[in-house]
């Protein structure tokens, strides 16, 4: 499926305690093992702590993707880096560029809290292997298990 460049192709908001049954569905699409009372635990611990965001897509109303963030504090000559915890796109709603959006926003939020660096890791499961592409278009670079993209160049998704 293609989208206009000019179309936008989700509301972005940030996730709250409310959203935790919608953001369980979505991570149980990742194989996430969760409960909507333990994800809203989560959203709970870390609503007021600006280390951790998490947005949620919307379309038409309905929940259609997710992204869970980290910040992983500088340590020694390590810069201070961002995390991609978790991110998922109702299938759907894949190749809409719902993904592209929601990575889009996180590189603001990363860049915002002075972040050099997003990563993410654990995307080796077969059933995960797809979203490797998605990465590299992405700007992301495979260094063994992670996926790496120095926010200091801006390098727009295909």
């Amino acid at each position: 499926m293609t989208t206009n460049v000019l179309e936008k192709t989700a509301d972005l908001r940030t996730a709250s305690c409310g959203d935790a049954a919608v953001l369980t569905e979505l991570m149980r699409k990742l194989s996430y093992p969760t409960t909507p009372s333990v994800m809203r635990e989560q959203l709970e611990s870390r609503e007021n702590n600006p280390n951790y965001r998490t947005y949620l897509a919307e379309r038409h109303g309905k929940a259609v993707g997710m992204i869970a963030l980290r910040l992983i504090p500088a340590r020694g000559k390590e810069p201070q880096m961002a995390q991609i915890a978790g991110l998922v796109v109702d299938e759907d709603c894949r190749g809409c560029g719902i993904g592209r959006q929601l990575v889009e926003q996180a590189e603001a939020w990363a860049v915002e809290c002075g972040s050099k660096l997003l990563f993410l890791t654990g995307i080796n499961r077969e059933e995960r292997l797809g979203a490797h592409e998605f990465y590299a278009r992405a700007g992301f670079e495979k260094y063994g298990c992670k996926f790496i993209k120095s926010l200091q160049t801006n390098t727009n998704i295909q």
